[in-house]
């Protein structure tokens, strides 16, 4: 049964990644192998664990290894409602230093976002669905840039013995206007990440590969395939 599931999980993200990079092939204009690090904290305020802070720091190197492309850096107060469900507001941080031909284009840009986390477990492995809304201030824009994302993710445990296992998830980023010198109404990008976890104390640690296919300000579409290394811990 264990082989079963695993082999299924498996198959579902294999499934996502291979059409994922089909659409890129047909549609894509560059490629670009990237590095992305992942850090987030979160710390309960209260005894009752209803508040918490949340932390994200997330630097991403492009052009093949070699340029800082972009930084985000995310703080959020967030509320668990239950144990399954939690509401977050936060605030971003997101500037970008080049354009997808990495022209110096430093471009500033400034966030706040609103997002509900659902959890629960199915057929042996756990789910969060993520629902994130998100209000962008981009310099230059003509005016505020709106943008929904939904994550689903799903980790499969290896072992009783230990926690270890396979996670991964897929993103849909949709834009909700257009706006002059910013992004454009309608998909935005789509991200893909799979690979192994291993759990340590108060950390979680994941590596595997992230493919992303999406545009960037206008009409240029990028296919970005990124090792990706995040380190979670809790409070």
């Amino acid at each position: 049964m264990r082989r079963y599931l695993i082999a299924n999980f498996t198959g579902v993200f294999v499934i996502s990644l291979l059409c994922l990079c089909g659409a890129a092939s047909a549609y894509a204009q560059r490629t670009d192998f990237q590095s992305w690090t992942l850090v987030t904290a979160q710390a309960t305020l209260d005894a009752d664990k209803k508040w918490l802070l949340y932390a994200e720091a997330q630097p991403r190197i492009g052009n093949d290894v070699s340029r800082l492309e972009r930084l985000l850096l995310r703080p959020a107060l967030g509320y668990n409602y239950s144990t399954s469900t939690t509401f977050y507001l936060g605030y971003a941080w997101t500037p970008t230093f080049y354009d997808t031909h990495y022209n110096e284009d430093f471009r500033n840009e400034q966030r706040i976002w609103q997002q509900v986390l659902y959890k629960h477990d199915w057929q042996g492995s756990a789910w969060q669905h993520r629902l994130r809304q998100e209000q962008r201030f981009i310099d230059d824009a003509s005016a505020t840039s709106h943008r929904t994302r939904y994550l689903v993710r799903g980790s499969y445990r290896l072992a009783d013995s230990y926690d270890a296992g396979l996670t991964g998830y897929n993103e849909l980023f949709v834009t909700e206007n257009s706006v002059q010198r910013g992004p454009r109404a309608g998909f935005d990008r789509d991200r893909f990440f799979f690979g192994p976890y291993v759990v340590v104390g108060k950390g979680r640690y994941e590596v595997g590969y992230l493919g992303e296919y999406g545009k960037r300000f206008g009409t240029d579409d990028r296919m970005i395939n990124a090792l990706m290394v995040a380190a979670n811990f809790s409070f």
